[in-house]
């Protein structure tokens, strides 16, 4: 066995990329449950095994560490969606691409996904730029299958496309918070419920 598979969280000696990644974790199961605004660095500390004055010494400030936080989820979530974007044609049933890429990304820490919505984090500042930053992202994302879908039928407009994005944006959404509401529920489960889905509509 290794030595850092025995070492526990709250020893010395831990890599200090190691022992951010063990606060980010934390942190996140942590924001995600409270959001921003009730989340605990005390909480986060206890959970990461540690003391509160070493979650500022790494991060700074609570600001500092949500930042890490959505910087880890997010910055991975939008990476493969890009890469599943490369696989949608302009058919409805190639949308399970992204749909599968996201329950994938989320599967170790499905919860994760609150943090790019929570109604509590900040309105201003460098957490709303970031997040703001992201939520583009992604919608840029789900718009270039929107345009494509809608131009393969003759049927584009720049209104219908923004439209076509917001149903797909908020289809997802409630997709992953019915997700998040069956925790017992595998990605795998997911991929194939949503591809069920698909299917019953287009027939």
């Amino acid at each position: 066995m290794s030595t850092s598979a025995v070492r526990s969280i709250g020893t010395k000696g831990v890599p200090r990329a190691e022992r951010e990644q063990q606060i980010v974790a934390a942190a996140v199961v942590e924001f995600a449950a409270a959001g921003y605004a009730a989340g605990s660095l005390t909480r986060v500390a206890t959970a990461a095994g540690i003391s509160k004055p070493l979650v500022y010494q790494y991060f700074g400030s609570k600001d500092g560490l949500y930042l890490a936080c959505l910087h880890d989820v997010v910055g991975g979530l939008l990476a493969r969606l890009a890469d599943a974007e490369l696989d949608v044609d302009d058919t409805v049933a190639s949308r399970i691409h992204p749909l599968r890429a996201i329950f994938a990304a989320l599967e170790p820490r499905r919860e994760a996904w609150r943090l790019l919505f929570d109604p509590s984090a900040p309105t201003t500042g460098p957490i709303s730029e970031v997040t703001a930053q992201y939520r583009a992202q992604t919608a840029e994302l789900a718009a270039s299958g929107s345009a494509s879908f809608l131009r393969a039928r003759g049927t584009y407009t720049e209104l219908d496309a923004s439209a076509l994005t917001a149903v797909w944006m908020g289809l997802v959404d409630s997709l992953v918070s019915w997700w998040l509401e069956h925790p017992d529920e595998p990605a795998e489960s997911m991929v194939a419920r949503c591809e069920r889905l698909l299917t019953a509509v287009l027939t």
